[in-house]
């Protein structure tokens, strides 16, 4: 189906986030806004009308974060005008942290005004249930078990990233996360390469899933044991989270100031320049401890779009493609990373090979497989059909 020749109306929604077409996206944008934003512009690119509402706005954000925990807060309804509803031909929802009794008390409301509107909702990591380790959180993970029961009655797809073909009784589109790459600049070749030194990064928001700290002590283990012939090592950590002061007590206790570098959070082009010293790109190593084993991360697909190798801790949709060279698993545990692995691993890639082509060629797939339009096309279809 032609869908510039359908007169098509959605309503996306999403929660905490204003993405303000009037700005331009930069390299300080927020990630999730980036991402909306994107998803947006795919939907107008086929010529849809849409709508942006966050039903969370204007409200006082410290106080619900307190009243969202009670019971019986699902009674505090969205103000939507409902009049409106017949126009849309789908909602799209990213999912809220954790979904509670107010979202299902909308749906209902609005399927009993348009019942012909697709509804689909977006979960960005599944399962997601662990992602919170702190007593305050139990209430909201309660709340979300009970609500989410009823999602298969009003939603039609649950987008996920994961390779679930049915989520809370509801059938899935199985996405990859999705990147821009004319947004994303390819890494720059000026230095005359150090065949002897291989730069890994890790670039996130370090929450304990990430799980670098397994490779900081498989480095520790290999400076123990290091032979003369063997190449140096470094890991090149950007960003900020729960865990920096974890790993810089580790960079410390095992004297690994040298071969471990935390830069905090960087961006425009002191980013670059880390990027462009790396070599390969290290995607979460610990998504097991919150029950995850199949994992679309949005960083492998940047590093992917930098032109990188990467290594990841579980499962991903580099996984189906055997003949993709430039990626690499480890076991999905708590053991420390065997910095060997990763040391044949880019023998296998780079010896005796131009890194500039390797580079290109790892960019050229990230646009066959990962820029919005093909990321996006399963969806448009289904809103269209």
């Amino acid at each position: 189906m032609d869908v510039k020749s359908k007169s098509v109306k959605g309503l996306y929604i999403a929660f905490e986030f204003e993405p303000n077409n009037t700005i331009p996206i930069s390299e300080e944008t927020n990630g999730i806004v980036k991402k909306i934003r994107k998803q947006i512009e795919s939907f107008e690119n086929k010529k849809f009308s849409i709508d942006f509402w966050n039903p969370y706005s204007g409200r006082k954000h410290s106080l619900r974060r307190i009243m969202r925990r009670l019971p019986f807060y699902f009674l505090n309804s969205w103000k939507f005008d409902y009049s409106k509803a017949s126009e849309y031909s789908f909602i799209y929802i990213r999912k809220a942290w954790f979904m509670d009794g107010d979202l299902i008390r909308f749906l209902k409301k609005f399927k009993n005004y348009s019942s012909h509107t697709k509804i689909l909702l977006e979960i960005p990591t599944y399962p997601y249930d662990n992602e919170g380790k702190h007593l305050n959180i139990l209430p909201l993970i309660i709340k979300d078990k009970i609500w989410r029961r009823k999602l298969h009655h009003y939603v039609d797809r649950i987008i996920t990233y994961s390779n679930d073909e049915v989520i809370f009784d509801v059938e899935t589109i199985q996405a990859s996360n999705a990147i821009d790459l004319s947004e994303i600049s390819p890494r720059n070749f000026t230095e005359i390469k150090n065949k002897n030194v291989i730069n890994l990064i890790a670039c996130s928001s370090l929450y304990y899933w990430h799980g670098y700290d397994r490779v900081i002590k498989g480095l520790n283990t290999y400076y123990t044991n290091k032979k003369n012939h063997d190449p140096i090592v470094r890991f090149h950590i950007v960003g900020e989270g729960e865990e920096a002061e974890k790993y810089r007590e580790m960079i410390s206790t095992f004297n690994l100031s040298d071969y471990v570098y935390m830069y905090g959070k960087l961006s425009g082009r002191a980013l670059d320049e880390v990027y462009d010293i790396s070599d390969i790109g290290l995607d979460s190593m610990g998504r097991h401890r919150s029950g995850v084993y199949y994992n679309s991360s949005l960083k492998g697909k940047e590093y992917c779009a930098k032109g990188l190798p990467i290594v990841s801790g579980v499962s991903t949709d580099l996984d189906g493609d055997t003949e993709y060279s430039y990626y690499l698993r480890v076991p999905a545990e708590d053991k420390e990373v065997d910095i060997y692995d990763i040391i044949n691993f880019y023998n296998a890639i780079y010896k005796e090979k131009d890194p500039k082509v390797i580079s290109v060629n790892i960019r050229d797939y990230a646009k066959q497989r990962f820029d919005f339009p093909v990321a996006m096309r399963e969806i448009i279809e289904f809103i269209t059909t």
